[in-house]
C-alpha cells in the first residue's frame, strides 16, 4: 500500500510539474492535474491538500528555488553563507523563469494557493538573515535589496530600464552582485 501511495504521489507530483511548465501557474488546476495523472480529484486533495500542497512541495523539494535546500538544517547562517546564497540564489532566480512566472502570479493575484508556499519560502530565506543578533540592520537591509533585485527581475520581462539602469545587460546584474557582497562586507566590518 505504501508503495502504491508514493508511486501515485510521484505520478500526481509530476503531472502538476508537466503542466506547470506547458501552461505556466495560472494554467493548473486540479482537473487538468488529475487527468493528467490518471486519478481522481479527490486523491489529489486527499495527498496533498489541493493545489495549495502541490505548490508547497514544489517548493520543499527545492523545484522553486533551489538555493533554499542549502539552508535546511542550519539554524543560523555565516557570512561566508550570506555571500554564497546571494550569489547562487540571485543568478538561480535570473535564470529561472517558471519561478518569476509563480512570483508574478502570486503578486499579481495575491492568491491563496500560493500562501503556504512563500510562507515556506519566507522562513527559510529568514534563516540566511538571522547573522547578527546585536544587529538587525543587516537582515533589514538585505530584505530591502533582495526584494528590490526580485522587482528588477520581474521588471525586466516587460522592460528593459529602470530609471537609467539597462536591465537586459549581464553586466547589470554583476553589478548589482557585486552591490550585494559589498553589502555583505561592509556590514561585517569589525
Amino acid at each position: 500500500m505504501k508503495k502504491d501511495r508514493a508511486a501515485t504521489e510521484e505520478k500526481i507530483y509530476n503531472a502538476f510539474l508537466s503542466i506547470l511548465k506547458e501552461k505556466g501557474p495560472q494554467g493548473v488546476g486540479i482537473n487538468a492535474i488529475a487527468k493528467e495523472a490518471g486519478v481522481s480529484k479527490e486523491l489529489i486533495y486527499r495527498y496533498f491538500g489541493g493545489l495549495k500542497g502541490l505548490l508547497l512541495q514544489y517548493a520543499q523539494k527545492g523545484d522553486f528555488f533551489k538555493s533554499l535546500l542549502v539552508l535546511d538544517n542550519k539554524e543560523q547562517s555565516s557570512v561566508k553563507d550570506l555571500k554564497k546564497f546571494a550569489k547562487e540564489g540571485t543568478k538561480e532566480l535570473r535564470d529561472n523563469k517558471l519561478t518569476q512566472e509563480i512570483l508574478r502570479w502570486q503578486l499579481l493575484e495575491n492568491n491563496s494557493e500560493t500562501k503556504d508556499l512563500f510562507k515556506y519560502t519566507n522562513s527559510q530565506i529568514s534563516k540566511i538573515f538571522a547573522i547578527s543578533d546585536k544587529d538587525t540592520s543587516l537582515n533589514h537591509a538585505f530584505q530591502l535589496m533582495i526584494g528590490g533585485y526580485v522587482y528588477f527581475i520581474l521588471l525586466s520581462k516587460f522592460h528593459k530600464k529602470f530609471i537609467d539602469t539597462d536591465l537586459t545587460k549581464e553586466e547589470t546584474w554583476d553589478n548589482f552582485d557585486k552591490a550585494l557582497e559589498k553589502t555583505i562586507e561592509l556590514f561585517n566590518k569589525k
